[in-house]
């Protein structure tokens, strides 16, 4: 039933194009001309559903204003975005009210890693993305089995300047690769939080 209303819905899909003054032609999803608003339903047990929806929709998307605080800093003001009734096992392509691509990945309410099984319903395996001011891709987490596992950083070419994982316990880092020009220069082990060797890439 769900399904059946938010198919009704989506199929008044509203295209929308990129626009971002990047050096490249780098883009966060499946083209410059993605549409947003739209579904792409299973036809077998063996497929998946696949859903674009946007922030400002307030069908899929409930808005909320809430107080955020950090250490050493001022309370402020955000907003939050929930999902009203998200899909099980639904592959979501998300976009903010920039029409920038901000988060993708499967939804599932329940999630089974290591004999543990979780039922909070989230994006345990998903990929987040972050801009700068010219709107170009700045930074791209990834979380992998609902924990933190890497954090891609892009220069103004959109070209790879690092990337950091981490341990999927703890979250401290377990490596840094640096890269010059999209090309792996050294890598940077951690033996502890602020203790490292580095190993020079082979030319």
């Amino acid at each position: 039933m769900i399904l059946n209303q938010l198919f009704i819905f989506l199929s008044f899909f509203i295209p929308i194009k990129y626009q971002c003054n990047c050096q490249n032609e780098f883009r966060n999803s499946e083209n410059k001309n993605s549409i947003i608003f739209k579904g792409k339903y299973k036809k077998s047990e063996t497929e998946t559903d696949t859903l674009w929806v946007s922030h400002n929709d307030t069908i899929v998307f409930k808005k909320e204003e809430v107080i955020t605080t950090r250490p050493c800093s001022n309370p402020e003001l955000s907003t939050k975005y929930n999902l009203i009734t998200p899909i099980n096992n639904a592959y979501y392509f998300i976009y903010n009210e920039k029409q920038q691509l901000i988060k993708e990945g499967k939804y599932t309410y329940e999630y089974t890693h290591i004999g543990a099984t979780k039922k909070s319903g989230s994006f345990y395996n998903s990929k987040d993305y972050h801009y700068d001011s010219n709107g170009c891709v700045d930074i791209i987490y990834y979380t992998a089995d609902g924990r933190n596992h890497k954090a891609e950083h892009f220069d103004k070419k959109n070209r790879l300047n690092k990337i950091r994982y981490f341990d999927k316990k703890s979250s401290d880092i377990e490596k840094i690769e640096i890269y010059k020009k999209g090309k792996l220069k050294e890598t940077k082990i951690y033996t502890s939080f602020n203790k490292y060797y580095t190993i020079k890439a082979s030319d």
